[in-house]
């Protein structure tokens, strides 16, 4: 290896040991080797054993390792470190969770840094993340990292198991964001699954990594922010004439107590069972149904009312895709864990945050079109719905 990388310090040792547990226990190959190919490629790292390192060039030879140790043993060196820590930001993540930020916020991000309340990232004297032991709390000092209009906030905590069988100590390091989209003035909160034997027999442990998030945002950020009521925005996204998101799933509680879960077919038209199927055959069959206008009438009635009486504790919508991206599923729990507020679950290999953001983009959007219908729709102060006017 070269000698002109300096590896992690005596100080960082336990870090480094954390990062090294964190990616044996919950790296999948696919993305060891995406993030070696992307070193590779910006000569941080040597894979190959013939190929040249460029004289000065400060290049880790990682080409003599097992191809399954290479990111461990990178680890070593402050390069590759950094650069599994930039992947926690920019990375996609499972789930998240998004919430309204009440106007323009004047938190000073820099100040937070003087005062040491926040890591900068980018700071010429950034070491590592300030790694929170959840059986040893104390006042968290997350990092962050901007990337345009977009700062991100990761909080990171050690999480530690014991398999059942061998009694052994797994430990990983577990991140949790608050990416602040400033433009949109939205807070999201992202994470990613853990194992059961991480959550510490906690029922609420997604939703408590939520509420930590939410508090520090509260309390040393200064935001103040609000539960978005995004059902009405997936039933107007559901009913819009548009091809770029379809229903792929959804369950139903019905007023009578009937409850349901329907599935589109894997392949063939994207059309739910049941309501999905008789709206397309009311549309395929428009000409038909115009010659029988009171059975029409019937079954639109019939919809509307199944549909507008019926609980929907989740639905999946399906984003398409293209020649240059795959298609993308995400899940809305409506109403996580009594909360209040809508779980997203992303299903699908992890790529960048990309998709992530414009999902979120995508659903603000539809939200913003939403309310300027409904407000365009309301009567004027003193005037009924029927435009005219009430007698005081």
């Amino acid at each position: 290896m070269s000698e002109e990388f300096e590896s992690v310090g005596p100080l960082d040792e336990k870090y480094r040991e954390l990062m090294v547990e964190t990616v044996l226990n919950t790296y999948p190959k696919y993305i060891q080797k995406d993030l070696l190919g992307t070193l590779e490629q910006h000569g941080v790292v040597k894979l190959k054993k013939k190929m040249t390192i460029k004289k000065g060039a400060q290049t880790i030879d990682l080409s003599e390792k097992e191809e399954d140790e290479r990111l461990t043993e990178g680890l070593a060196f402050q390069p590759v470190m950094r650069a599994v820590e930039k992947r926690e930001f920019t990375k996609s993540y499972h789930f998240s969770a998004i919430f309204a930020v009440n106007g323009k916020q004047e938190t000073n991000f820099a100040e937070l840094v003087q005062e040491g309340k926040l890591l900068d990232f980018t700071a010429a004297n950034f070491t590592h993340d300030n790694v929170m032991d959840v059986n040893h709390p104390t006042e968290v000092v997350p990092t962050m990292f901007a990337i345009g209009k977009i700062k991100i906030i990761k909080f990171t905590k050690i999480l530690t198991g014991f398999l059942p069988t061998t009694a052994s100590r797994k430990r990983i390091k577990y991140n949790v964001l608050g990416v602040y989209h400033e433009y949109l003035d939205i807070l999201e909160i992202r994470f990613d699954r853990a194992r059961s034997l991480y959550q510490y027999e906690d029922d609420l442990f997604y939703h408590n990594q939520v509420l930590g998030v939410l508090n520090w945002f509260e309390r040393v950020a200064n935001f103040e922010i609000e539960n978005i009521n995004i059902p009405p925005v997936i039933s107007y996204i559901n009913k819009k004439d548009q091809d770029e998101v379809v229903v792929h799933s959804q369950a139903m509680s019905m007023s009578t107590g009937a409850k349901a879960e329907l599935y589109t077919a894997e392949n063939g038209a994207p059309i739910l069972p049941l309501l999905g199927e008789l709206k397309e055959l009311i549309k395929t069959h428009e000409e038909l149904f115009e010659q029988s206008p009171e059975i029409k009438d019937l079954l639109d009635k019939f919809i509307t009312e199944t549909e507008d009486t019926s609980d929907l504790p989740w639905i999946s919508l399906r984003w398409k895709g293209d020649a240059k991206n795959e298609g993308m599923l995400v899940k809305f729990k409506h109403n996580y864990e009594n909360k209040g507020y809508t779980l997203l679950n992303f299903f699908g290999r992890q790529t960048n945050m990309e998709k992530m953001n414009n999902v979120t983009k995508y659903i603000i959007d539809n939200k913003a079109e939403l309310d300027e219908r409904e407000s365009s729709a309301a009567p004027e102060i003193g005037e009924t719905s029927d435009n005219t006017q009430e007698v005081f």
